[in-house]
This record gives structure tokens, C-alpha cells and sequence, in this order.
């Protein structure tokens, strides 16, 4: 999407279908911040330009998706979340709107800066962050956890390769309203000890005395000077997991899930590699291995 939405004189995106012809619009380029025009004329498909004639931005749907949903969050004062780990039994699937008094963007804290900070009206705050492809990092997990502030991770990757336009009231809604697709980073959900997959089929074609369900394989690795675990899952992926963080193993891990493909898992604090690179990442972690 290149130059065919701007800022408009509050900050706020806006299409170039929307703004005034010309100078009148009062934009300004949403990467580099240079005043825009608008041009809208008879032949040419409308878009932006520079007032100073320069060669057009290139805008990234990924910031347009950062930038929309720290608007439409600020704008609305509220989003809708999942419950919060620990809420008691029966109300798992009971989704809530929050209202917020006041929200900030990049407020430092003690090592970290969160993309929005929510006011709430008891007085308590709510970090909010916005992820379509960088999702929040073990070291940055840890300085949450350790400043105790409840967090939110909005997780906007599907809507990366969609068609919905940035601006428009279809992926606002997907930002306020959808709770699939928010996970609470701070507090934890509590730890679920991962389960086989039952195959009932073959339960039932078995006699009572059947043979007991296969575990979970794990391997065990001394890396870095620090204890990995890879664990071979139901699905046929492997998670890895360092059991203390390490920025050094973090970043590793994060190069192998950017060249392999797989993904972050900041619930259980573990990298997920898909199958088919299953057996490229154990070879590589047997080869690192420090252990006789």
C-alpha cells in the first residue's frame, strides 16, 4: 500500500477516498512525516504525494496494522478481552469489555516499553501489545512479569495478506471486538502438563488390556551453558524450550524459526518448529550439544 492513505492533522490514518483535494487535506506522510498532497484528478488513480515532489513512500501493510490498532484503541477507550487466567471454573469462554479512562502510547518502564498503556477507572493499568510479526521476546516477557502489570498481546498476523482495507470499520472490529486472537501474556495461565493424543478409534477396536498410551518424547540438551528441552509433540512439531533465559539462546532460536518457520509461544515460553523441520532443528541442537 503505497501513498494511498496519510495522516491527517489529529494523527490519525486516513484514505486518500476521505481527504480534501490538494494542500487542503493538511496530511502528512504516514512513514516519514513530510507534508503530503492530495492528488484527485481526472485521469490518474488517486493517491498521495510529497508537497516536496520526492519519490513516493512505500508503506508497509505490517505498521499501517501497528499503527491502526493503537488508534482505534485510543479512539474507543476499550477493548474486548478474553478472561483473565484464573478465573474460575465455567467462565473460560466468558469474553468482557473493558472500559478504559486513558490510554498512552510508549510509555517507558524499568527495561522495556510497552505499545499502549490503558488507564483503568480502579486506578490499575493494562499494558497492551500489538504484534503482526514480532511478538514479545523471553527477555521482555521476564521485565513484564517482573513489573507484575497485567498484559495483553493483540495478535494481528492474519490479518497481514488480507484485503481489508487500513483504514476501515472491518478491521477495526477485528481489533476491538475478536478475542481469538488475544492472549494474556501477564498473568500466566497456569501450566497444563501436555497430554497424548488419544486415538479412541483404536481404543475401541482394542481389548480392555490394550497397551498404555505413548508419552511424549523429550530430549535433553546442555547448550550455551544452559538446559534446552525439545519435546516432541502430538502434532509432530517440536517445541524447544530453555529453561532459563539466555538473549544469546533466545536469539538462536529466533534465527531458526525465522529460516525453518515455526513460531513463539510466549504462554509456555517455547519455540514451536513445525514437522517438516522437525529433524533439522534436533540435528542442529545434537551438534551444539555440550553434554559427554
Amino acid at each position: 500500500m503505497s501513498m494511498f492513505v496519510a495522516l491527517d492533522p489529529n494523527g490519525q490514518l486516513i484514505t486518500i477516498e476521505n481527504a480534501m483535494r490538494g494542500l487542503a487535506c493538511n496530511c502528512t506522510c504516514a512513514s516519514c512525516g513530510e507534508p503530503v498532497v492530495a492528488r484527485k484528478g481526472l485521469i490518474r488513480e488517486h493517491h498521495f504525494s510529497h508537497h516536496s515532489n520526492k519519490e513516493s513512500c512505500f508503506i508497509q501493510r505490517e505498521s499501517l496494522l501497528h499503527l491502526y490498532a493503537k488508534e482505534v484503541i485510543r479512539n474507543q477507550l476499550g477493548l474486548q478481552l478474553p478472561p483473565m487466567p484464573g478465573t474460575w471454573p465455567g467462565s473460560e469462554d466468558k469474553t468482557s469489555w473493558w472500559d478504559f479512562e486513558r490510554v498512552d502510547e510508549e510509555v517507558p518502564q524499568q527495561g522495556f516499553q510497552p505499545d499502549l498503556v490503558a488507564q483503568l477507572r480502579d486506578g490499575s493499568q493494562l499494558f497492551i501489545e500489538v504484534a503482526v510479526t514480532s511478538f514479545i521476546s523471553e527477555e521482555k516477557l521476564e521485565r513484564i512479569k517482573s513489573a507484575g502489570i497485567n498484559t495483553v498481546e493483540i495478535d494481528l498476523s492474519e490479518l497481514l495478506f488480507d484485503k481489508q482495507p487500513i483504514p476501515s470499520e472491518e478491521v477495526k472490529a477485528h481489533i476491538l471486538e475478536q478475542t481469538r486472537n488475544k492472549i494474556w501474556i501477564y498473568p500466566e495461565p497456569p501450566l497444563i502438563p501436555a497430554q497424548p493424543a488419544i486415538d479412541w478409534q483404536s481404543i475401541a477396536a482394542k481389548p480392555p488390556a490394550a497397551e498404555p498410551q505413548a508419552k511424549c518424547i523429550e530430549h535433553r540438551y546442555t547448550i550455551m551453558g544452559m538446559w534446552l528441552s525439545a519435546r516432541i509433540l502430538p502434532t509432530g512439531s517440536v517445541a524447544v524450550r530453555s529453561w532459563s533465559f539466555n538473549p544469546q539462546i533466545a536469539e538462536l532460536l529466533k534465527s531458526w524459526r525465522n529460516e525453518l518457520g515455526g513460531e513463539y509461544n510466549p504462554k509456555y515460553r517455547n519455540w514451536i518448529f513445525f514437522p517438516l523441520s522437525r529433524e533439522e532443528v534436533l540435528i542442529r541442537l545434537k551438534e551444539l550439544n555440550q553434554q559427554p
